[in-house]
């Protein structure tokens, strides 16, 4: 089946035959949808925390990691460019129209000297042009700014890591106290006190979680391997006025996604698409590839946020505060499971205490099983040891309003187990039944979650032993005049860690402020008013 050739490009990929095979049967076979049975809202399966819990849970972190202030890290997937930012301002670029059509085009132009980029744009079009992008406006020369916005003949943002696009303006100069600390370097990408980058904006975020004065800020980025370098240098430099100002030390990490965690892509037969030098073709495997990068990390607790969800700081208060609520959460829950994992190893468990565990299971960690007091003594003992000695996550969920995401839900596992779970559209597209139950959600997953990936004795849980191996998503798409397939591995936050403890909670909407088109900076929030 495979050519000495075939062998060879798998070799250098880090892919084996076993798994690429392991591939092509899920093609054949085909994926289930998660079998869910009911949508978590408040007070059923969503837990609402009232203002003197929230200040509760927010001391506990705080005393927390002041104690242990190297236990602790942030996971950020931050790969691709910008150039996704822009699809609607493409499809403008190479239409017919001269002028803008739609209302995202007209805001957009309408708009310009809003954006944290408008003033490199503008100097650009001066140096090029000789005339200002108001005056090109003017003229209605619209696919001009923006062929010096997109290309290489100018600002080149469709080529630039979305980590590094220009997000925010400080237009209060309120920041300036730390331009004295700023490399010279550093000018190059701009003033720190006029604009912000998502690096920047978590950087910052990140250090009020869990920076400790003097501690280390553990911080690991997910980055595409073409931009390693250029992010790294530029973390290098701006680092260091944050360190200073706050009296903390950054230790960033970035971590690439290995090839061999690439899948393979398919024709309609499950033949393989050969590229024009007749090789098989690989793609990114969806963010549940990171897993393996999310496995190598070396902490006890670790949040996971994505980095488009940046917000300036007038809104750092508020989404620091929640996640170290939801942290304080997760202690608390975490010190329960370590104490019901020592009493289960108990000779003589007390029936009260068996109850108490019971409870515990599932009504905290929202794992239910009918007719549990029918088992046996010592299937029941082992099945809740099972059910308590696995990783922990609390999650965010934001009221379901304009935003859309993964949402969170009842589902019935393998084992008979009903819990929690966050079901993302494209695993159940094809589940009617499902999809009816999902335009009913009233939350979803903001990915605001915080996590505990060691045992009661400290050591690191392998994660991969937790995922559900059938939760692949298959996705096709047309090219040309030929349908491919291609291979997703369960979802990070879904499928990925379908057998985690999982806590749903309720956060105010203010916390999720995602920028994936360009006229998302347009909102109040990324404003900085």
């Amino acid at each position: 089946m495979y050519s000495e050739d075939d062998l060879i490009w798998l070799s250098e990929n880090g892919i084996t035959p076993e798994s690429l095979e392991k591939q092509l049967q899920i093609f054949t076979k085909g994926v289930e949808p998660p079998a869910i049975k009911r949508i978590a809202t408040c007070n059923d399966g969503i837990r609402v925390v009232n203002d003197a819990e929230v200040e509760m849970y927010q001391t506990a972190w705080n005393d927390y990691i002041e104690n242990n202030p190297d236990k602790t890290t942030h996971f950020i997937p931050a790969s691709g460019t910008a150039n996704r930012l822009f699809r609607a301002l493409y499809r403008f670029y190479y239409s017919e129209h001269t002028e803008p059509q739609t209302n995202i085009e007209k805001n957009f132009f309408k708009h310009l000297q809003s954006f944290a980029f408008f003033n490199e744009l503008n100097v650009i079009c001066i140096q090029k042009e000789k005339k200002d992008i108001h005056e090109l406006i003017e003229q209605k020369q619209y696919k001009l700014i923006l062929e010096y916005m997109f290309f290489e003949k100018g600002a080149n943002y469709s080529q630039l890591p979305n980590a590094l696009f220009k997000f925010h303006t400080d237009k209060s100069m309120r920041y300036a106290a730390f331009q004295k600390y700023l490399p010279k370097k550093i000018a190059k990408y701009a003033s720190f006190e006029h604009t912000r980058t998502p690096i920047q904006e978590n950087l910052l975020e990140c250090a009020m979680v869990s920076g400790v004065k003097k501690g280390n800020v553990r911080v690991c980025f997910t980055v595409n391997k073409e931009h390693l370098n250029q992010i790294a240098e530029y973390i290098e430099e701006y680092k260091k006025p944050i360190e200073k100002k706050l009296s903390v030390s950054l230790d960033v990490h970035l971590s690439v996604q290995h090839p061999s965690t690439q899948t393979v892509i398919v024709k309609d037969d499950n033949s393989f698409f050969r590229d024009k030098d007749n090789k098989i073709t690989f793609t990114y495997a969806g963010h549940g590839a990171l897993l393996e990068n999310l496995n190598a990390i070396d902490a006890e607790i670790v949040f996971i946020k994505n980095i488009d969800n940046a917000v300036p700081d007038t809104l750092k208060k508020t989404t620091s505060s929640y996640k170290k609520m939801l942290a304080g959460i997760l202690l608390s829950t975490r010190n329960k499971i370590r104490y019901y994992v020592d009493l289960l190893d108990m000779p003589n468990l007390p029936e009260d205490k068996l109850i108490e565990i019971i409870h515990f299971v599932e009504n905290e960690l929202n794992v239910k099983k009918q007719s549990i007091l029918s088992l046996p003594k010592g299937v029941l003992l082992q099945y809740l040891k099972e059910k308590l000695d696995r990783p922990l996550r609390v999650c965010g969920m934001v009221k379901k309003e304009e935003e859309q995401g993964g949402e969170p839900f009842w589902v019935e596992q393998k084992d008979g187990t009903m819990s929690l779970q966050i079901v993302d559209f494209y695993q159940i597209s094809n589940d009617q039944k499902a999809l009816e139950l999902f335009d009913t959600a009233t939350h979803f997953n903001p990915v605001d979650i915080v996590c505990s990936i060691v045992d009661k004795d400290g050591s690191k849980y392998d994660l991969s032993k937790f995922v559900d191996e059938e939760a692949y998503i298959i996705a096709r798409k047309k090219k040309k005049d030929e349908w491919l397939k291609r291979l997703e591995f369960p979802g990070l936050w879904n499928g990925a860690m379908a057998h985690w403890n999982t806590i749903f909670v309720e956060v105010p909407i203010k916390t999720f402020n995602p920028v994936k088109t360009i006229n998302d900076l347009l909102r109040y929030e990324h404003q900085n008013q």
